[in-house]
């Protein structure tokens, strides 16, 4: 079963299937990357309800339609707020979607191609399983702007590598994310067929002894502060995200930005990182 009209007005931002025990919620504004805006979110939080309401649901594929799966944040859409309490709604929501995936007895299994980036990459993270295709691009760039992911990142890597993962702003390859423990699997091929191979032999696993091993998972990184953290983050993002751009640092990029368009501002952005 296939219903590509989950979204605000119909819009086919977030395509829904089922396939026997499996649910797959791709990504489709491909025009754009699969930028994460606030339509596309809306839309795929409907998505997502519909898996998660759905008893006979055993396993949910996350994908993105296009030459990525998702390059972040809407950035360019000027859709960012200026205010903190705005900005504590947006990282509020992320928090309780991210909690949705985290606390489901299914299974979550994500399949990344291409860019792979800020809040696209947590989305990724939160899921059990990441499936990266060799072209995988892994990053969380938004630092260069003076955001703040609070990240799942620090549970999956050494602290030393997390946080040059997360202060350098650079994209890895696929293999690299999966010796530091970002991806579970690097594949050849099609990413939806692949990563639909694993998902359909995990949808085999009994539910009750697959949601038993997921929460024995989870609960060895909540013991070591993972939920605390992420709800803590929220405020601390929220903060960081309201500071005028002069306090943030880069007044300058956003004149570029302003003046000369968003590409020649991500020019100067990454230019010093070079």
């Amino acid at each position: 079963m296939t219903d590509t009209k989950d979204g605000i007005g119909g819009a086919q931002l977030a395509i829904y299937e089922e396939e026997d025990k499996l649910a797959i919620i791709t990504l489709n504004r491909p025009e754009k990357l699969n930028a994460l805006s606030r339509d596309l979110w809306a839309a795929f939080d409907a998505c997502l309800g519909r898996a998660l309401g759905s008893a006979h649901i055993r396993a949910v594929v996350l994908l993105g339609r296009g030459r990525a799966f998702s390059v972040g944040a809407d950035i360019a859409g000027n859709e960012d707020p200026t205010a903190l309490a705005p900005w504590l709604d947006i990282y509020g929501k992320h928090h309780v979607r991210q909690c949705r995936i985290w606390d489901s007895d299914k299974l979550f299994i994500a399949g990344i191609h291409g860019h792979c980036l800020g809040r696209g990459l947590e989305l990724a993270l939160w899921c059990d399983i990441v499936v990266a295709a060799r072209d995988a691009k892994i990053g969380q760039p938004e630092i260069r702007e003076a955001f703040i992911v609070s990240s799942v990142a620090p549970w999956l890597m050494n602290p030393q590598a997390a946080k040059l993962f997360m202060l350098g702003g650079e994209s890895i390859g696929a293999e690299e994310a999966a010796t530091l423990g970002l991806a579970a699997r690097v594949v050849d091929g099609d990413i939806r067929e692949e990563t639909l191979r694993i998902a359909r032999r995990l949808a085999h696993v009994p539910a009750r002894a697959a949601g038993t091993v997921k929460r024995m998972v989870n609960e060895v990184q909540e013991s070591q502060g993972l939920r605390v953290q992420q709800a803590a983050g929220v405020a601390l993002a929220a903060a960081a995200s309201a500071m005028t751009p002069e306090e943030k640092g880069i007044a300058e990029l956003l004149r570029i930005r302003r003046e000369r368009g968003f590409k020649e501002s991500i020019r100067f952005r990454d230019a010093p990182f070079a």
